[in-house]
């Protein structure tokens, strides 16, 4: 599971300039689903039929591939690139990161105006630095192109693993190794999703196709175990998070206590997730359509939106087990 999400985090994958993420991803599920395709939003839609007749039934799988980015917005003549959030960041967070454009793969640092005191700091005041004495990278960078984080991947110890997109990745990894893994009679359909940083576009458009008879959104969700934290229950290590509620969707009882039924019966140490301030896409895949009965597990997760989010691998591989025991013989159904 490590060597997979290194793997998934080295591709930088902005909103709406997923391609790179998606042909990685797309090459890694074909051989174990029934069809794979992508549509007008971007979405990898990976299907895999049960081997035996079913009762029609489809659970969707979702989560998303993007992750925040910049884009730029100006180019002075000297060649100082202003940009602007893809996604929920906060500049202070941004200052001395390093960037890569994804179009182009030239690299740059993010810097800020000296005259602005810290408590002030907003993306107007942040410049990209692409190393402007290098007049064909400044020509390089077009206006509207999108940077993301760059930056190793590295794991502290045995559990603990840090990356620049894991808040991305870490749940695209279960979800591929869910489509290998997961026996049902059911359908699975696992959505790969675009565009969910600038509003869970994606999400909208494929439960609106798909229309399942349930959906589980799988991502990260804030941490709350460090000094002075938010009073967040969840924390790194004491295995998957249930969603119970986040900022765009109240999960109905009966599913998360389905959910944990699961969690007990395959022994997973299980926590349960109350996030206002979070979103995932489970809110949008709630309200699409008609409506589509919807669910959640989460990764617990810190410094999310920052060039360094921390998950731990046992919370990634429990949440693997939780969600391929859920989807095995329908028993979240």
């Amino acid at each position: 599971m490590k060597e997979l999400i290194s793997k998934l985090n080295a591709a930088p994958s902005g909103p709406g300039q997923e391609d790179r993420i998606r042909e990685m991803i797309q090459e890694l599920v074909t051989p174990y689903v029934t069809e794979v395709s992508t549509d007008v939003l971007g979405n990898l839609i990976a299907v895999k039929k049960p081997k035996t007749a079913g009762d029609g039934k489809t659970i969707m799988l979702v989560t998303h591939m993007d992750e925040p980015g910049v884009v730029v917005v100006d180019k002075d003549e000297q060649g100082w690139l202003r940009v602007e959030p893809l996604g929920n960041l906060k500049a202070s967070d941004m200052i001395g990161a390093r960037v890569v454009f994804g179009r182009t793969g030239i690299k740059g640092v993010i810097g800020v105006e000296s005259h602005v005191e810290d408590k002030d700091i907003a993306f107007r005041h942040l410049f990209v630095d692409v190393g402007c004495a290098a007049e064909h990278k400044v020509q390089g960078v077009a206006i509207g192109d999108v940077a993301t984080w760059s930056g190793p991947f590295e794991d502290l110890d045995d559990d603990i693993i840090v990356g620049h997109a894991l808040d991305a990745r870490a749940a695209c990894a279960v979800l591929i190794e869910a489509l290998k893994a997961a026996k049902s009679t059911h359908t699975i359909i696992a959505v790969f999703t675009a565009q969910h940083q600038v509003g869970s576009r994606g999400a909208k458009v494929a439960a609106y196709r798909i229309k399942p008879d349930l959906a589980i959104a799988v991502d990260v969700t804030p941490a709350g175990d460090t000094p002075k934290a938010e009073h967040i229950s969840v924390e790194l290590g004491k295995g998957p998070a249930i969603k119970a509620l986040d900022g765009n969707v109240v999960v109905a009882p009966t599913l998360v206590r389905k959910i944990a039924a699961i969690a007990e019966k395959h022994g997973i140490a299980y926590q349960i997730e109350v996030a206002p301030k979070a979103k995932s896409e489970a809110g949008t895949t709630l309200i699409s359509g008609e409506g589509v009965p919807t669910c959640g597990v989460s990764i617990g997760a810190r410094y999310i939106g920052t060039p360094s989010c921390m998950v731990s691998l046992s919370d990634v591989t429990n949440t693997l087990t939780l969600i391929v025991g859920a989807l095995t013989d329908g028993a979240i159904l």
